[in-house]
């Protein structure tokens, strides 16, 4: 007679086993309370977690912790000019200096070790050929940086000469980098600052190299007055911190041709000289001035086909 040999789990009714709570292995974890363990489901037997997924997006509270970086999300150029700088002060806290019309920020072959943050102003990169002939390469504005063309060589390429009036924040190299180190954000927003510096260096290459003399005088116009609006300044009235001349050398033009373009502009109603000189010009219509931009560009293509 074999003799019935049941196992310990069989001694629970079918009924039994069918009504005993399940236990799970969810993904999620009890959020930790000062003074207490973490405790996961895991921990309690027959513990299911609740799922605790929130069903719309919830802000991120901002921090004011000393030290922190706060994430800068917004896409809109004025706030986001605003937020980087608001950034540099609070953890860089670099010195700020007034400057006037004509001082000199660096030299060209100066060694760097320093790179400056617009607060305000105007200012222009001039390069020097073998032979000392000048050329403006580049023009800054507010929110714009001077001096990361330095880091390659260790000497600046290019003189950083003030148009007008304006601060700038005076920031040691090393401290940048160091700053980058401590927190990520920090680089993200030196990594987009030299973005936007290579873009808008491409943008006017391909406007000298492929406008007309009259388009690339208006291009230059809504080029200006796009600056000016996203750093929250008037767009349609703009004050030119540069002369005739040295607009006619960073387009590659001679002054005779730039007076020319500015008066043609002018009598075709896109422009308007102000009461106060002809640096003072006024835009009526943008869109209508960027409209002729593209119109000039695609006959320029044209004449150059045939």
């Amino acid at each position: 007679m074999q003799s019935a040999t049941v196992s310990a789990p069989n001694d629970i009714s079918r009924d039994r086993r069918s009504l005993a709570p399940v236990t799970a292995k969810p993904r999620f974890k009890t959020p930790a309370q000062p003074g207490r363990s973490i405790q996961t489901p895991e921990d309690v037997p027959g513990l299911i977690a609740p799922d605790l997924r929130p069903l719309t997006r919830l802000p991120i509270p901002e921090t004011h912790e000393p030290g922190v970086v706060r994430r800068i999300t917004t896409r809109d150029p004025q706030q986001r000019m605003l937020e980087v700088m608001r950034v540099i002060r609070e953890v860089v806290q670099p010195a700020a200096k007034v400057v006037r019309a004509g001082d000199v920020i660096f030299r060209a072959a100066a060694p760097f070790t320093t790179v400056y943050l617009i607060n305000a102003g105007a200012f222009k990169l001039v390069s020097r050929s073998l032979d000392g002939r000048e050329q403006i390469v580049s023009l800054k504005f507010r929110g714009d940086w001077l001096g990361f063309s330095g880091i390659a060589s260790g000497r600046h390429p290019c003189d950083a000469i003030a148009m007008d009036t304006g601060n700038i924040s005076i920031i040691p190299y090393d401290k940048l980098t160091e700053a980058c180190a401590r927190h990520p954000e920090m680089m993200a927003v030196i990594h987009e600052a030299m973005s936007a510096e290579i873009t808008h260096e491409r943008q006017s290459l391909m406007s000298v190299c492929t406008l007309a003399s009259l388009a690339r005088v208006a291009e230059f116009l809504c080029s200006w007055a796009r600056s000016m609006n996203q750093r929250g300044l008037r767009a349609d009235e703009l004050t030119l911190r540069m002369t005739r001349a040295d607009l006619g050398n960073y387009l590659g033009m001679t002054l005779e041709t730039v007076s020319r373009c500015l008066s043609k502009l002018n009598r075709e109603g896109l422009i308007r000289f102000g009461e106060r000189g002809r640096r003072q010009i006024s835009i009526p219509d943008l869109s209508r001035l960027e409209q002729f931009v593209i119109g000039g560009s695609m006959m320029h293509g044209q004449a150059a086909v045939q």
